[in-house]
């Protein structure tokens, strides 16, 4: 693995998230960004990924969420530019931009990754469903939508809309299952609790 792409690209993409708007954003700010690295590198780990892959993993997810820097709704094509722009500026190789690409891409609600690397990341974005912050990550993404998106829902439309999100959502990794299913299941009866 490359350490000094690596660094560049955390250090390029937290000064871009840190001095932009992703600032002031509850979910899709650096902590978040930091928790899909991380999981994305744990997941490709355990997924057996050879370190070329891994690389190119940790740098998708570095960028994935940059484009939240200029707006909410399509952000992933902005971010694809950010990382290209810098990737080519920085002579990265074009095959494994391309790739970079298409993870970044993948990331677009509703997901649907096709290759290992897709579904790694993919599951590395939505790891928060199944850990025991998901409380308060859920508080936070409902926060950011209703201050930056104009979206506001009452309280049992939020739980109505989250339960059914957390019932429908399949890891695509094995890894994932085996990391994050027994977490989300709890989520879930959690989140029915409040029901009662």
């Amino acid at each position: 693995m490359n350490t000094h792409i690596i660094l560049s690209v955390k250090k390029h993409c937290k000064k871009l998230i840190k001095e932009s708007r992703c600032n002031e954003l509850a979910f899709h700010n650096w902590k978040h960004t930091k928790n899909v690295v991380l999981e994305a590198s744990r997941i490709g780990a355990k997924e057996g990924l050879k370190s070329a892959d891994i690389e190119m993993l940790v740098i998708a997810a570095y960028f994935h969420d940059t484009g939240n820097a200029k707006a909410n709704k399509d952000h992933e094509m902005i971010s694809c530019y950010y990382a290209k722009t810098f990737l080519d500026k920085n002579k990265y190789h074009e095959n494994r931009i391309n790739t970079i690409i298409n993870l970044i891409k993948a990331t677009q609600m509703p997901q649907t990754p096709t290759t290992l690397l897709q579904k790694i990341l993919c599951d590395a974005d939505l790891s928060h469903l199944g850990k025991k912050e998901y409380i308060k990550a859920n508080l936070d993404l409902r926060n950011e939508w209703s201050t930056h998106c104009n979206m506001s829902f009452t309280d049992e439309q939020w739980l109505d809309l989250n339960i059914a999100f957390l019932e429908n959502h399949k890891w695509h990794s094995q890894a994932a299952l085996m990391f994050f299913e027994k977490q989300k299941v709890e989520n879930i009866r959690n989140m029915k609790s409040v029901f009662v």
